[in-house]
């Protein structure tokens, strides 16, 4: 530790003005990467990266700049203050520390019997680790683009007179900034590196796995490091900046035996219930199977459940089993819609968190509040997902993945020593197929990560089996199915078969005859839901429908309302059906997944079997339906399309139409008269055709020349006959992946969204009050940031736009939270763009966005 008179600062805190010295902030994030990294096996490797990440603030102009931007240095006083304003985010402070990289491991001295094979294993963890410090600010840059510029090699070759690599590295050297890391430090990380790649370097030289593949796992490792770094960075910048927040920050091993003896108990009252229903009894041993399954090694299963089976609570029990067998750190569920998390998280929360002791379990994450560009206030405020069990969405996941910046990679980290319970996985984008197939096995392979597939519908991920994709892609390892075989399958679905399904597809409807098909079937089942492809139709049909039934029985539902308006909507619509009151409700597809919802008749418009599937769930879902004579019957769903149906901007669906199309007329032949779409086997065949033509969508193609798979595997850039390849006898790999360019191109959606807080009842319009009022500093303002997650809405660029140009947003501060003036928000329909919804005026009073 350096003497306090020759301190050098880090960070000023906002609130007193203390100095958090370099030094401490270097080593404080080295422990904490040095502890993520290990999850996989390269400890040194995260101490390094933080111990060096900002190495270029020991440069005198680093220091000047902030003393004088933090007051430290007086304008009319001291000769060294400078403007500061000017010189914000021109200072290049993380150069430095990748220059000390490259410089200390491309003269790596681990003797091998290999001269040739040292010396590339030098350049491979020096470029890796160097990568992960150049980039800690913009997100991961280049190491080539697509036009074959060396982006990385230029930012490495900086001047001195820009970087400060010897400057900064002289006073690290004389604060003994390296002391910790020993002697033979260098020996250390090879043998480190040597050991994470060996399995890797078998499959491919036993061709085991592609080219791609190979470079794929390489350039994943270089993002979950970085990741490592983010996060350490982070919260040693918030456990300065907050003090009274740095409890968060503590990692603790869940007591996974806690949670277990908590489901047992609630299993236990299932065993004493003498009067179960069938469903129920088929529900109980679907969660013994969970639980036997969970003893295995750690892998990828999939669990193939009919919709309502109970997936949730099963696949908790046999998550928090599994993680307690294999000392597992936590457990992630990636939910398809922010819609149905609060729904999941909720029923998790009431097994496993006591009265007091919310929060100790669970954590939600609805949608993205944070902006796309982080202020320092901003980057703090971020959920990290530092809990025992969380729920986010697959857009999350995916960002994370792939995605742009800093904010969402914070957490890929969290994802090793980890389960991950995907939920409806048959709704993964197809064009994000190999993508999340190939992140998929790493966590596998390397990250001491278990995946569970859940769904009705599987989409059979591991039998992409043409010779292009095993060659070129990666396929899915097998997963090890928790049901059991084909027939024990067939079996679980015949005994929950509740529904029955009906073609009307074959002539399409006008709007008319739709409003006249509902009303039909509304009036004879007396509670109908109707799921749509789109919000414009959803819209349409409601505004048809409302002055044809009563005003408390219409019910609309869509994503331009905040989690919470829905939650209230959906409680309102389970009280009538409970009471047995009629119920309309028109909706868009977040309904038809997963939500604990059911109706005597479903009406869904034209789409692909797994959407049909997954409507037909919300029909007689617990087997509920009687007829006079108290004996079960079968809900029924029925399925229509519509003359006119804009799908041009949701290409997957119209794909699932026709290849449903198709498929309802093999069914009409009479040879397949006895065959069930409800089976496994039918989804299988289904998805074997909804994936022909379509093997070129699944690399995420960019343009004709690009597609992402390639971007940030194998490199695009690596085309012509002198790119330096892998070498079959284990030589350590190169980095050609085009990070940035990537992560620009990736959006988990066809349009990115952005996350406005909408004025929702009277405590969404006091939580928008209470947010402008608490300052970003205060420890307030973030738990207010983490309610606020269930008052927000999504929107995409166009309406962004359009609510701007209205002057509808506001900005709270630098924080990038931005909300929406109530005027905009319909109490009925959500969000409503043109600004004349009936609330009840409120001023918030302050300035427009």
């Amino acid at each position: 530790m350096p003497s306090s008179e020759n301190i050098f600062i880090a960070h000023v805190r906002t609130s007193d003005g203390a100095k958090q010295a370099l030094f401490d902030h270097l080593t404080g994030t080295a422990e904490l990467a040095k502890q993520f990294a290990a999850k996989i096996g390269l400890p040194l490797s995260g101490e390094l990266i933080g111990l060096v990440h900002d190495l270029g603030k020991y440069s005198d102009d680093f220091q000047t700049y902030i003393k004088s931007a933090t007051g430290i240095y007086n304008p009319d006083i001291d000769d060294e203050y400078v403007d500061s304003k000017g010189l914000k985010g021109k200072i290049d402070h993380s150069t430095a520390g990748g220059q000390w990289l490259i410089e200390s491991l491309r003269k790596c001295n681990y003797k091998t019997a290999n001269p040739q094979k040292t010396q590339e294993n030098g350049k491979l963890l020096s470029n890796i680790l160097s990568l992960c410090v150049v980039s800690h600010h913009s997100g991961l840059i280049d190491i080539c683009d697509t036009s074959n510029n060396a982006v990385f090699d230029t930012r490495i070759r900086k001047s001195e007179e820009k970087s400060h690599f010897k400057e900064a590295k002289a006073k690290a050297t004389e604060q003994k900034l390296f002391n910790n890391l020993g002697d033979h430090w260098e020996q250390t990380l090879v043998r480190e590196f040597s050991s994470f790649f060996k399995p890797l370097n078998e499959k491919f030289k036993q061709e085991k796995i592609s080219q791609t593949e190979y470079d794929f796992y390489t350039g994943f490792l270089v993002r979950v490091l970085f990741s490592c770094l983010i996060e350490a960075d982070r919260s040693n910048s918030i456990a300065f900046e907050y003090p009274n927040r740095s409890h968060e920050l503590v990692f603790v091993k869940p007591d996974w035996q806690a949670a277990i003896d908590k489901i047992e108990l609630r299993y236990q009252s299932f065993a004493h219930n003498t009067d179960l229903h069938p469903i129920n009894i088929q529900r109980n041993l679907i969660a013994q199977t969970c639980l036997e399954n969970a003893q295995k090694s750690q892998g990828t299963f999939s669990l193939t459940v009919p919709t309502g089976g109970g997936k949730t609570l099963a696949s908790l029990r046999f998550a928090v089993y599994h993680a307690r067998q294999h000392n597992l750190d936590r457990i992630i569920f990636i939910i398809p819609f922010t819609s149905i998390i609060e729904q999941n998280a909720n029923e998790v929360r009431k097994i496993l968190e006591d009265e007091g002791f919310e929060g100790s379990w669970v954590l939600e994450q609805h949608s993205n509040l944070e902006p796309e560009i982080q202020t320092w206030q901003s980057k703090l405020i971020a959920d990290n997902w530092n809990a025992p069990i969380v729920f986010t969405t697959m857009v999350q996941f995916l960002e994370s993945c792939f995605g742009g910046g800093t904010k969402g990679v914070r957490r890929l980290h969290q994802m090793t020593n980890a389960v991950l319970v995907f939920d409806e996985i048959q709704t993964l984008p197809i064009n994000c197929y190999h993508l999340f197939i190939n992140a998929i096995n790493f966590f596998s392979v390397f990250g001491n990560t278990t995946t569970v597939l859940c769904t009705a519908t599987q989409p059979v991920l591991d039998k992409l089996s043409t010779e292009k994709a095993v060659k070129n892609r990666g396929i899915l390892h097998t997963p090890t199915e928790i049901i059991g075989d084909d027939e024990s399958l067939k079996h679980l679905f015949d005994t929950l078969k509740r529904v029955e399904i009906h073609d009307h597809t074959q002539v399409a409807l006008d709007d008319e005859a739709i409003t006249e098909f509902v009303l039909d079937k509304f009036d004879t089942f007396a509670s109908t839901l109707l799921i749509v492809n789109t919000k414009a139709w959803a819209m349409q049909i409601y505004q048809s429908l409302k002055d044809k039934v009563d005003s408390e029985a219409i019910f609309h539902l869509s994503t331009g309302q905040c989690a919470k308006h829905r939650k209230d909507l959906i409680k309102q619509i389970k009280d009538r059906l409970k009471n047995n009151l009629p119920t309309l409700v028109i909706s868009t597809q977040l309904i038809e997944a997963g939500v604990d919802i059911s109706f005597n008749s479903v009406i869904r418009f034209l789409a692909g079997l797994d959407s049909i599937l997954q409507a037909s769930g919300r029909c007689n879902r617990h087997g509920e339906m009687i007829d006079d004579n108290n004996q079960s019957v079968k809900g029924q769903v029925f399925v229509i399309t519509p003359v006119s149906e804009n799908l041009q901007k949701l290409p997957t669906i119209q794909h699932g139409k026709t290849t449903m199309q198709n498929l309802f007329y093999k069914l009409s032949l009479p040879e397949n008269q006895d065959k069930s779409l409800l089976h496994p086997e039918m989804v299988s065949t289904y998805f074997t055709h909804f994936y022909q033509y379509q093997y070129d969508e699944m690399v995420y193609p960019i343009d004709k020349q690009h597609h992402l798979l390639g971007l940030i595997s194998t490199g695009d850039v690596r085309r012509n006959n002198n790119d330096v390849r892998v070498k079959k006898d284990g030589q350590f790999p190169q980095l050609w992946q085009s990070f940035m360019t990537a992560s620009k191109a990736f959006k988990a959606i066809d349009a990115p969204t952005k996350a406005i807080i909408v004025p929702y009842g009277m405590e969404g319009k006091e939580l928008i009050v209470a947010l402008c009022g608490v300052k970003a500093k205060n420890a307030d303002f973030y738990q207010l940031v983490k309610k606020a997650q269930a008052f927000s809405v999504n929107v995409f660029p166009f309406m962004f736009d359009k609510l701007t140009e209205a002057k509808a947003l506001t900005a709270i501060g630098d924080t990038g939270i931005i909300v929406l003036d109530e005027k905009f928000y319909d109490e009925v329909m959500g969000l409503n763009p043109s600004g004349d919804s009936q609330m009840e005026f409120l001023s918030f009073g302050f300035g427009e966005f």
